[in-house]
């Protein structure tokens, strides 16, 4: 009998997705803005899961970056909810945000053709999922969906230690812990990333051979805004690839707006009163 369980159902989820995820993400900016040109525009929502709005402006520079110029970027923050995301604690309350936030989005405004979680382990794209009427992109599991192509084992560099512990058990629950050779922290604040990058590349590339050396990997996943646009410049000074966790994201985005159908809402969901809620995701609870 098939093992049915949600991991290995996430896990299948990403071996099947990746290799086209790979083969869009792997072709070089300019050649992909050339190849696509004639594709229809696309709209994709950015989620903010805190609520910052300097990283809703810091993402959305980002995602223009690395996307198709034809592309439409809409940047929504949280409207409640921590700054920032480094706890367990500000990671739940940061969930119950990014439902609200997409909940006020299509109460306005429902013409998108994908989504983009917009924070390197934040929960709540499967809870999204459930009444997005696009497809919904999660930054970490687009980024190891292409790790996984890359090599038998990957690391992960990120900012702030707490994340550690935090994203070593998001993906030892998508089933993949025998493909995991390590999770680092990045020495260095996203302040200081973004105020010296010359000196984040060099201690970004000093921890990238270090994930190579002493922990096996065959690749290292970048995750985090701050990070964003570093490993192109400087894949020169490390042995392995390196995975943009936010050109991967945005590549996938604009994969499954293009190719993939959205997937039929099952139905079948309660109807749920609440106390406390926003009318907007009041109404999503009531209507599912």
């Amino acid at each position: 009998m098939a093992d049915r369980s949600p991991r290995n159902g996430a896990r299948r989820r990403l071996l099947q997705a990746a290799p086209a995820m790979l083969a869009l993400g792997a072709v070089p900016m300019h050649a992909r803005a050339q190849t696509t040109t004639s594709a229809r525009p696309v709209r994709v929502l950015l989620l903010n899961p805190n609520s910052s709005d300097q990283f809703t402006e810091l993402i959305t520079r980002e995602a223009k970056k690395a996307g198709n110029p034809q592309t439409e970027f809409v940047g929504v923050t949280a409207p409640l909810g921590p700054r920032y995301i480094g706890t367990r604690t500000s990671s739940a309350v940061a969930g119950h945000a990014l439902v609200d936030a997409l909940a006020r989005t299509l109460s306005k405004d429902r013409h998108f053709d994908a989504a983009i979680v917009c924070g390197f382990g934040a929960q709540g794209a499967q809870a999204l999922r459930e009444f997005a009427p696009f497809p919904v992109v999660d930054m970490l599991e687009a980024s190891v969906s292409v790790a996984l192509q890359l090599g038998a084992r990957f690391s992960v560099l990120t900012g702030g230690a707490n994340w550690v512990p935090m994203l070593r058990d998001i993906i030892v629950g998508l089933g993949l812990d025998r493909r995991l050779a390590s999770v680092r922290s990045i020495p260095l604040t996203g302040a200081e990333i973004v105020a010296d990058q010359d000196k984040a590349i060099a201690s970004l590339a000093e921890l990238s051979e270090r994930c190579v050396k002493e922990d096996g990997a065959d690749c290292v996943i970048f995750g985090g805004a701050a990070v964003a646009g570093l490993p192109r410049k400087m894949a020169h000074r490390v042995s392995v690839p390196l995975v943009d966790n936010v050109a991967v994201a945005v590549a996938t985005a604009e994969l499954l707006a293009h190719h993939i159908a959205p997937a039929k809402r099952q139905g079948g969901y309660p109807s749920i009163d609440s106390v406390g809620l926003s009318d907007p995701l009041g109404k999503v609870l009531k209507q599912n």
